[in-house]
């Protein structure tokens, strides 16, 4: 299995590809700058998150992430701003995402409109030295690790009212080639990544509300992917909820607000894609801290769940 997965990421590297890119999570909805830039510095709380995920546990080389990102209003000035770092690994391939998030916000219809931009680097690194080769001696392939640095931008929209939220960003708006030095020149280039993301709260009683939520993800040159969420909450203090990934795995998730400012959240994904008989899921947990600030002058009624 270790050698399959190295054979296919050197076939990925070398060869003009547009594969899925970005990494995958099941808690989007907790932590919805990271598919949309819009959505920075949204509410009144500046909130800083670290996100933990392992997928495909019990593959050799399986996709390892972490990721950082802050957030907050600059409510004078009816914007947010941001900053977000994204470590990926998968078998010889590590890339590092670091980017800095602006967004605008108006109000409008009795809710908010925002637009937002994604504007950083990206970098992907690979060691060639790891590869599991069926024979030796090949000058071609290189026996050190090579990197190759290519700017990126992303921009989104983003609008909410009250109990419902709609949103749709665009990543990788720059189409520009990796540069590292494979087996030939390389044609992988990154690829643009589009996101659809809609929820609503809906209250039950004073004690129970319920979230559901989608997620579209679509890659041009890959299959499209869609994500089903819905989470029960009792006192806007424990919430817990069911997903499903179309054609990848069925996700389980619970989530608990320690106190007001911090809030703690997992998942565990069961695969249930042709992996399965090798995958024993995959674990995601995310931590987020915020401080509330004071409301601006004029302020739309939102949801708790907006806070962050």
């Amino acid at each position: 299995m270790k050698k399959f997965i190295y054979s296919v990421i050197l076939f990925i590297v070398t060869n003009e590809s547009f594969c899925q890119q970005d990494p995958m999570y099941s808690m989007y909805m907790f932590d919805k700058v990271l598919i949309n830039p819009a959505y920075t510095g949204s509410s009144n709380w500046a909130v800083g998150t670290v996100k933990y995920r392992n997928q495909f546990i019990g593959m050799a080389g399986n996709p390892v992430t972490q990721t950082f990102n802050f957030h907050s209003p600059i409510q004078s000035k009816h914007i947010g701003v941001g900053i977000k770092v994204i470590n990926d690994k998968i078998a010889i391939m590590n890339t590092l995402n670091a980017a800095l998030l602006l967004s605008y916000h108006l109000n409008l219809a009795g809710g908010k409109l925002s637009a937002g931009i994604d504007a950083g680097i990206y970098n992907r690194k690979i060691d060639y030295s790891k590869l599991i080769l069926s024979s030796r001696g090949d000058n071609s392939i290189p026996t050190s690790a090579q990197s190759s640095l290519v700017p990126d931008l992303s921009w989104g929209l983003y609008y909410q009212k009250k109990q419902w939220y709609v949103g749709f960003s665009q990543y990788h708006l720059i189409k520009t080639s990796f540069n590292d030095k494979a087996i030939s020149k390389s044609n992988s280039k990154l690829a643009n990544h589009l996101y659809f993301i809609a929820g609503n709260v809906f209250t039950l009683n004073k004690y129970w509300t319920v979230e559901p939520s989608m997620l579209l993800k679509i890659q041009p040159s890959s299959a499209t992917q869609l994500d089903f969420n819905t989470m029960l909450y009792y006192q806007d203090k424990f919430g817990a909820g069911i997903q499903y990934r179309t054609g990848d795995a069925i996700a389980a998730v619970v989530r608990y607000n320690v106190i007001e400012s911090l809030r703690i959240t997992y998942s565990y994904d069961i695969t249930i894609s042709k992996l399965s008989g090798y995958s024993k899921g995959a674990h995601e947990i995310m931590i987020s801290y915020g401080i509330k600030l004071p409301p601006p002058p004029v302020q739309k009624e939102t949801h708790p769940r907006y806070y962050f």
